[in-house]
């Protein structure tokens, strides 16, 4: 499967994107409101600027990306985001050497009132 993953907005009553293991690509901050709007599991891959396992160059890129993710999840309630976490690309310079590897940009690494701000 290849292609941009915004092609599949069209079908309005997809319930499940699961992508993961796909060359897919596109931009996860292009989803509108009218976008995917049966969509209860969704999991793109890291081609996906905002997609899972995706490794951020800087860590000013992910408040753009998690505001997204927060409002697409906020207009569908019942959205599950599975398995997405993002990573500080280790050629970024933002790396600092002592860091240890965590996915710190897991939600749900975060605690559960921060994530609700």
């Amino acid at each position: 499967v290849e292609g941009n993953f915004m092609d599949l907005a069209d079908f309005p009553r997809l319930n499940e994107l699961i992508l993961r293991q796909t060359s897919v690509t596109g931009d996860i901050r292009d989803i509108g409101e009218r976008d995917f709007l049966a969509l209860e599991v969704l999991t793109l891959p890291k081609g996906v600027y905002g997609g899972s396992g995706r490794e951020f160059q800087l860590i000013s890129d992910v408040p753009d990306v998690m505001n997204t993710l927060y409002s697409f999840r906020k207009q569908r309630p019942c959205l599950w985001l599975k398995d997405w976490y993002g990573e500080l690309s280790e050629d970024s310079p933002d790396w600092y050497d002592g860091f240890d590897g965590v996915d710190i940009f897991d939600p749900c690494s975060i605690p559960f009132e921060v994530r609700l701000v």
